[in-house]
Parts: structure tokens; C-alpha cells; sequence
């Protein structure tokens, strides 16, 4: 059986192509979340707030962030919903800095081979409405849990690619690989 946070390569060298694990599905109110100790995906909760994720959303195999003590996530775009359990090669084009509940929670922000973002390099290059909808979403999906989220604006493809490098160093250190 294969564990898709250690045994899934992170992918090229330079980082700017990366394999994501599908967690969340864009649209879904429901929040899967992989255990990389159990190699399973697991329900977390079901969202309290009446919103969907307006993203595919995963996890990198072979990172973690000691900020949050977590695999590092991933801001998926795509027209479509993905599946959940899904591994997602995706290109790297920027980050959102964010604090969740006080805790560095940073987010990759990386596009799938899809037709409509083929010409998406940075964030700069996302329509400002779809931006501002995560930036939506990331700010309220926790309103009625009564925990604060912070963000920090976003970071660009040369940071989110220095962040991995940073994650996958993480990763093997605590993990010793």
C-alpha cells in the first residue's frame, strides 16, 4: 500500500512543478484532511458557514510546516472539481500568507493543466474577482467555529517556490529521509 505523503515525489528539482494530494474538492463544505499517519483521508468536519471552497484545495507530499506542524497546503485552480484523493501535478505560480488561530498557515498557489489558467504564471495573472473570493473564503470559513484567520496578501512564485524548498527541508529532517 502506498502512503501518499511519503511515497508521492514532490516533483522537479527547481519546484516549480509540484504533486498535490486532493483533499477538498472546489465547491464541497466538507473538510477531508490526510493523516499521514494512518495514509488514510479522513472526514474533519463539515464547514459551519453556508460557503463552499471556491478552490481545489490539497497537501504537499513531502513537506512540512513547522508554523502549523503540518504538511504545507495547496490552493488548487481549476475549472472543475477534482476528486478527493487525487494526485494533482500542478505548477507553482504564487502563495498566500496567512496566520490561522495564530499559527503560520501559509498556502502554495498552484494551477492544474487546465486550458483556462494555461496563461496563469502569478497571481498578478488570476482574475481579481477569483482572488478575492479565496481571499473571501479564507477570511470567513472559520467565522462560526470562533477562531480568527489573518492573511498576509500574496506572495510571489519566486517566495512559494523558496517556501517549498524551505517545507521539503522540513519534511526530511523531521522525518529523516
Amino acid at each position: 500500500m502506498s502512503n501518499l505523503f511519503h511515497d508521492i515525489p514532490l516533483w522537479n528539482d527547481d519546484l516549480s512543478e509540484v504533486n498535490a494530494v486532493l483533499e477538498i474538492p472546489k465547491g464541497s463544505q466538507v473538510k477531508y484532511e490526510f493523516d499521514h499517519n494512518t495514509w488514510a483521508i479522513w472526514v474533519d468536519r463539515v464547514g459551519k458557514t453556508p460557503i463552499g471552497y471556491t478552490f481545489n484545495y490539497g497537501d504537499l507530499p513531502q513537506t512540512w510546516n513547522a508554523g502549523d506542524n503540518d504538511p504545507l497546503d495547496v490552493i488548487i485552480l481549476c475549472s472543475h472539481p477534482l476528486a478527493v484523493g487525487a494526485i494533482v501535478p500542478c505548477r507553482v505560480v504564487g502563495g498566500l500568507k496567512m496566520i490561522d488561530w495564530g499559527e503560520d498557515d501559509y498556502k502554495v498557489l498552484a494551477v492544474a493543466d487546465d486550458k483556462y489558467y494555461a496563461h496563469v504564471e502569478s497571481p498578478s495573472d488570476v482574475s481579481p474577482k477569483e482572488l478575492e473570493d479565496i481571499e473571501y473564503y479564507m477570511l470567513h470559513y472559520k467565522d462560526l467555529h470562533g477562531k480568527t484567520v489573518e492573511l498576509n496578501g500574496w506572495d510571489s512564485k519566486e517566495n512559494a517556490i523558496k517556501r517549498l524548498h524551505e517545507c521539503h527541508a522540513e519534511y526530511k529532517k523531521k522525518f529523516n529521509k
